[in-house]
């Protein structure tokens, strides 16, 4: 009788750990959340691939209220929760950089609109084809040099 008595005991008190220990598991579900995506890349063109990306709220620009990488594409989303400007910085280890201010309405938070309303991009609009002129401009030049030098000195 003693022996039914603590093996009920024992079933009861891993029945109860059993449960507990359930009740600390994990799960998922599918949010109905509107994201925003943005694609990061280098002026010339290649992708920013796994860069530190950090996203300012407008309540705060001092601290991130996201952080993470970039994917092998130079992509990275988050979901904005609040109306305001937002701003995604995203950083190489060489020092170069990029900020996203995207302005967020409150019809994009409801699900009212499809796109952010202001989305733009920390290098403005015509440098990218003047960086490239002014390079290529550049290396003619520098070409010039070396061949005027060598020819200079061949004598």
């Amino acid at each position: 009788m003693k022996r039914i008595a603590l093996t009920g005991l024992a079933l009861t008190a891993g029945l109860i750990f059993l449960r507990s220990a359930y009740a600390h598991g994990t799960g998922y579900r599918e949010a109905g959340f509107k994201a925003v995506a943005l694609e990061f890349m280098y002026s010339t063109g290649e992708l920013m691939s796994y860069r530190e990306a950090r996203v300012f709220s407008p309540n705060d620009e001092k601290f991130a209220v996201q952080s993470g990488r970039t994917d092998e594409k130079g992509r990275f989303a988050f979901v904005p929760d609040t109306a305001g400007e937002w701003r995604v910085i995203v950083r190489d280890e060489e020092g170069h950089q990029c900020t996203a201010v995207l302005v967020i309405t409150q019809d994009f938070i409801d699900g009212r609109d499809i796109a952010p309303a202001q989305a733009s991009s920390s290098m403005p609009q015509g440098v990218e084809l003047f960086v490239r002129a002014v390079l290529g401009v550049s290396i003619i030049f520098n070409i010039a040099m070396i061949i005027r030098w060598r020819t200079h000195n061949a004598h």
